[in-house]
């Protein structure tokens, strides 16, 4: 399947503030931030100058700008650009953002070569790519300084299966067997293979993908997680144990460390990759 922008445009069009919602609406979604968020404060420096791609309603955004020295933030969706504005002026925050951005991580023409020493760019927006994966790869590292870092995010193939295993059993239904053979083997919903009735077509990805985009490219990687392991618990429990506030604290710590674990790499429902431009 070729990139098409306007599916993740018009998602996140529709989605609105609920995209700034997410990562705090349920318990389950407050672990996938807690991972996230360890990782940028560990490879973001006061000394930086960051950029963020895909930053929706700015739930990070808020985040990455106390951590660096420099800012732009951006998106492929106008919608979600004006809600990370009036969230980020909301917070007292607006003025130290240099530029709110539209972007589309396949055209970066209007960023020099060798800008930025962090790029982050993590959710999903790799996802949604196909045959533009690895051409984004090169623009995101075309634009960070020698030994800048990447921190790229994705959704993960297993976890979501495993997550929404009964609409992968629904579907089966819908779709037939060979179609469920091949978003376990191939991770895509396409409208060939897949054709889910929201017409959001993405490429799940495992850690074997991550890896390729990678492969011969300049870089190290000096850091592979993945992040919502415990959000595989029923919220129920989750909303409990936050009740204890020690036992939700020893959760957060747990479900920070257990994700970098090479045996859970794939089993989160977001696989992040710091990797440093050489």
């Amino acid at each position: 399947m070729k990139y098409n922008s306007q599916i993740p445009l018009e998602h996140y069009n529709e989605y609105g503030e609920r995209e700034w919602q997410r990562l705090e609406s349920d318990r389950q979604h407050e672990l996938i931030y807690h991972v996230h968020f360890d990782i940028l404060k560990r490879y973001i420096s006061h000394r930086d100058n960051v950029i963020e791609f895909g930053a929706g309603g700015g739930r990070f955004t808020k985040d990455i700008i106390n951590m660096c020295n420099s800012f732009v933030t951006s998106d492929i969706s106008p919608v979600q650009l004006e809600v990370n504005k009036k969230m980020m002026k909301q917070l007292g925050l607006y003025n130290k953002i240099e530029s709110f951005l539209e972007l589309d991580i396949t055209n970066l023409n209007s960023i020099n070569d060798n800008v930025y020493d962090v790029a982050v760019c993590t959710g999903g927006s790799i996802n949604y790519l196909f045959d533009k994966e690895e051409y984004a790869i090169n623009e995101l590292l075309r634009i960070l300084k020698p030994n800048g870092k990447l921190i790229l995010g994705a959704m993960s193939l297993t976890g979501a299966l495993i997550y929404h295993m009964n609409g992968v059993v629904y579907e089966k239904d819908q779709f037939g067997i060979e179609a469920s053979r091949w978003i376990f083997e191939k991770g895509i919903q396409d409208e060939e293979h897949y054709p889910v009735k929201s017409k959001h077509y993405v490429h799940m990805m495992t850690s074997n993908d991550m890896d390729n985009l990678f492969m011969n490219k300049p870089v190290r990687i000096l850091e592979k997680s993945s992040a919502g392991l415990f959000a595989h618990s029923k919220e129920e429990a989750l909303n409990q144990a936050k009740i204890d506030t020690d036992f939700w604290d020893l959760l957060i710590e747990k479900e920070i460390e257990f994700t970098k674990r090479p045996t859970t790499l794939d089993c989160g429902m977001n696989i992040i990759y710091v990797v440093e431009k050489l």
